[in-house]
This record gives structure tokens, sequence and C-alpha cells, in this order.
């Protein structure tokens, strides 16, 4: 094993706001989410509508009062992650190890086991998926590179570089991902990619069935896996109670990884996975994101 990740928070282009609040004991925060959430399902009524058509299209067999009940669930863990991703600016390393516990880690670390290559981990929009990076770099010694959409935002995207990029990791434009691994795929280290969002009308996605509808995947993990024989691991985050989560690992593909093949099974596997953990625990993923918003191609709904 490599040696613990360094802290290497960066402040300088942090806005202030984070920085102070980042400052804040964790109960403290947690109070102020008590707070908020109530104001955002209530009275803002923030993503409402997108929330209420995901739900209604994942349990249709649910009543309204039971997917009401699940979406102030879903409000109360949001605020919740929303307020601790604040915090993990300034969290101590022990504390990631001490809140967040590894499930089968064994499969990650035969993964990493010849480190002469990157492994590739996907994930999903679950739990609390900025402290799960950290914890995960932390309990295996070595550096995270997290894939990311750059955001609307210019002082959010100023604090979630600086707070990915804490442990030495360096983040990867999603456009830019597929070129830096095969120039470097001899290099070892994570690159984790929240695989579980719509893929725009410029990018090529694979229309497959999640939760009944038809919508895009991303293809890009199964694309560079099958180019560069780079291991594939799934991780899922979920929340075990306020301010403590356990990750999961699970192979997404076994090694050697055939060159071609027929479809995309690798990126199925990862929607029944994602697919698997949600139901598992609902109120944990991300329902305010428009997961349904494309429209598939007609040869796409005919061939399900």
């Amino acid at each position: 094993m490599s040696a613990e990740p360094l802290d290497q928070t960066d402040l300088t282009l942090v806005p202030l706001g984070y920085k102070l609040g980042s400052k804040l004991p964790l109960w403290v925060l947690h109070r102020c989410a008590d707070l908020v959430w109530p104001l955002l399902f209530y009275l803002i009524r923030y993503r409402r509508k997108v929330v209420d058509q995901n739900l209604k299209i994942a349990f249709p067999d649910m009543t309204g009062k039971q997917r009401r009940q699940l979406a102030r669930r879903f409000y109360r863990g949001f605020v919740d992650t929303a307020f601790e991703t604040i915090k993990a600016l300034d969290m101590p390393a022990a504390e990631f190890t001490r809140r967040v516990k590894m499930i089968n880690d064994h499969i990650l670390t035969e993964a990493m086991q010849n480190r002469t290559q990157p492994v590739i981990v996907t994930t999903l929009h679950m739990g609390n998926w900025e402290w799960m990076l950290h914890a995960v770099a932390l309990h295996f010694n070595t550096i995270i590179d997290p894939v990311y959409k750059p955001l609307h935002s210019e002082k959010s995207e100023r604090f979630i570089q600086a707070l990915r990029d804490r442990f030495g990791g360096k983040s990867l434009k999603m456009a830019d991902t597929a070129r830096n691994v095969m120039r470097h795929r001899k290099r070892f280290r994570l690159v984790s990619m929240v695989a579980d969002q719509a893929p725009s009308g410029a990018e090529r996605a694979h229309w497959i069935p999640l939760f009944g509808q038809v919508t895009g995947f991303y293809t890009g993990a199964e694309t560079l896996a099958r180019a560069t024989n780079i291991p594939l691991v799934f991780a899922s985050c979920r929340r075990v109670k306020r301010g403590y989560y356990e990750v999961t690992f699970k192979e997404l593909a076994p090694q050697p990884i055939e060159r071609k093949a027929d479809g995309n099974p690798i990126t199925e596997l990862y929607r029944d996975l994602v697919e698997d953990a949600v139901r598992a625990q609902p109120e944990d993923w991300l329902w305010s994101n428009r997961r349904f918003k494309r429209q598939p191609p007609s040869d796409a709904v005919a061939n399900q």
C-alpha cells in the first residue's frame, strides 16, 4: 500500500461562505438541516414536480400518500447531505474513516492488486457520494480522480473542485476523461464515475429500461474498460443513520474484459445494480435529478 493520501486542501479560491460553514460542528449543521428541509419541501417546493414525477415512474404501485412520505424522507436526507458536503471541506481524515464503513472491500482490493493501471469505480448519486470519495481514498491509501460535469454556478464549482481534490486527487472533466485515461493507462489510481446522470443530446447513450422506463445511460466506463482492460468496480453508498454511511463494492466486469461484445452488457449490469441499490433504500437516491428528461429514440423503445 502507498502512503495515506495527504490533505492538500486549497482554500484560496473557495467562497467565504463555504469556508465558514465547514468550520461549524457537524451537529450544528444537522440542526440547520432540520430547519431547511421543511422550507424546501413545503414552502419553496424545490423541484417537487421533478421528484414527484420520478417517484411515480419508479414506484407506480405506491399510493400517493406513500410517495409523499418517501419524498419527505428524501428531502431530509438530501439537505443533510448538502450540509455534510460543506463540512467535508474541513472534516478530519479520521472522521471520514470512522463515519463511512466499507462492505466487501476485498473486491476493490483485488481489482487494485497489481497497481500497474487505473481502476474505474462507477457509482451513483446515493447516500453521501462526496464523503464516500474521501473515505475510499483514505481506507485504501490511494488517490481518486473523480470525473465531473462542470457546474453552472462558478462559486459552487470552485468549492467542489477544492473539496474533491482535497486528498491528492485531480478532478477530470467528463469530456477529457477518455483521453486522460488512455494517456495515463499505466499509472495506478482510482477513477470515479458517478454514472447515473442522464446523457445530454450531444452525448452517446445506451437506451435501456430503468424502473420500467427506457432511459439513456453513459457507456464511457464500458468503452474505456474494453479498450484498455482496466478493472471495473461498482460502489454504492447508503445512509446507516444520520452522519454515518456504508459503501458496498461489487464486481462490474471480470478480467480479462472482452474487447468486443454484443450490445453493452456491462452498462446493463450497472443499471441492474443501480436499481437494486435504489429499491433497497429509495430515500437515499437523488430524486431531484431529471433522470428521465430525454425522450428515447423510437427504435430504442421498439427494441425493448
